[in-house]
């Protein structure tokens, strides 16, 4: 019995090997990346975002480089402070993403192959999802 056409892939990959994993091993790293997030990330998020969250005080009009240097330092900051928030909720997703494949497959034997739609189901549940098309935006 040969594989589902929905786990067959691009025809552009159809001569390439097969990814394979260790549910095991999947299991070990949603749970080291769960505890990452939770002991080393998320008690540091709050202290960098306050530092980061620091108003600096207005220039005078006329001094149009500081002006347009403030502007531009304040854009970097909010861009900043955006990845970092997310950084800690994608990488969240991605451990449960992890940790939901490992457990559908885990009764599985050696030779089972994961559903590409199964993967995908658990990533789209996740900020760790791919973003959408620029035409979406």
């Amino acid at each position: 019995m040969g594989r589902p056409a929905e786990d067959s892939g691009p025809a552009w990959l159809a001569g390439l090997a097969q990814i394979e994993a260790d549910i095991t091993r999947m299991e070990e790293f949603a749970a080291r990346l769960r505890a990452e997030v939770v002991d080393n990330y998320a008690p540091l998020l709050t202290h960098v975002t306050d530092e980061m969250a620091i108003d600096l005080p207005e220039p005078p009009e006329s001094f149009d480089e500081l002006t347009t240097f403030l502007q531009t330092h304040r854009t970097s900051q909010l861009n900043t402070s955006d990845l970092v928030y997310f950084y800690q909720e994608a990488t969240w997703g991605l451990a449960t993403a992890a940790a939901e494949v490992s457990q559908l497959y885990e009764a599985a034997d050696a030779f089972a192959a994961a559903k590409t739609a199964d993967v995908e189901a658990a990533l789209n549940k996740t900020a760790a999802a791919a973003p959408p098309s620029p035409e979406v935006r």
